[in-house]
């Protein structure tokens, strides 16, 4: 059994969400272009249940677990409401398309999985907005967060302590930015502290979040400079 077939247990927790119900004679099957993107809805939910799993092939890949579970929802909810078709349906075509993945990909299942969302990126993009890069102090905001998140959990863990440095060394780099390009101190750190209130509201308002942004952009930021030790 090839690993991302546990991609299957996503696609039957995410079908059974709640859509508006079908017409009751509908038993339509899907129009070429709605199969085809339920193929790259499959596609997506493998990729983005393997990029959990931290797999190096699937992280080459563009981000899944924003993006791609709202193409698969939005797909899915279109099948139902515009394609007159069942959730059931929706469920069975879906892991019928996991199943044939499953099947190409015997020899080659990194190959296999590359092959089969490359192809769809460009659906993803024209129905979900790629990723936003964030600026220095957006990125100081979003580690700054995601340091009290996990310093509510346990604020001596090591994943605390590793962000809360690498949130200071952010918002270090964003003050110097902001005064190297003609503010004040006092207008940098308001500068920062707008940035901070900016993102938490997106973070509790905004869906998906701070999961919009390219978080792993904010990592290259923080990177130690060539010549510095810490």
């Amino acid at each position: 059994m090839l690993r991302f077939l546990s991609a299957a247990a996503l696609i039957l927790a995410l079908v059974t969400a709640p859509l508006a119900a079908a017409p009751p004679t509908a038993a339509a099957a899907p129009d070429t272009a709605l199969r085809a993107d339920l193929h790259c809805a499959a596609a997506f939910a493998i990729a983005a249940s393997e990029q959990a799993r931290g797999s190096a092939a699937a992280l080459a890949l563009p981000p899944m677990a924003v993006r791609g579970k709202r193409f698969f929802a939005d797909v899915g909810a279109r099948a139902v409401e515009q394609g007159g078709m069942t959730q059931a349906a929706v469920r069975d075509l879906l892991v019928a398309e996991v199943t044939g993945m499953q099947r190409r990909a015997a020899a080659d299942p990194d190959r296999e999985l590359a092959a089969e969302v490359r192809p769809c990126l460009a659906r993803l993009d024209a129905a979900v907005p790629p990723l936003q890069t964030p600026d220095l102090a957006q990125c100081a905001a979003i580690l700054t967060l995601a340091w009290e998140e996990e310093r509510a959990k346990g604020p001596d863990s090591a994943a605390a302590r590793d962000l809360q440095t690498l949130a200071q060394v952010l918002i270090a780099r964003a003050r110097n930015g902001f005064i190297a390009g003609g503010k004040s101190g006092d207008s940098a750190d308001a500068a920062i502290e707008a940035a901070r209130d900016a993102i938490r509201r997106e973070a509790a308002d905004r869906p998906g979040g701070v999961d919009n942004y390219d978080i792993a952009h904010c990592y290259d930021l923080g990177a130690p400079d060539a010549k510095s030790h810490y």
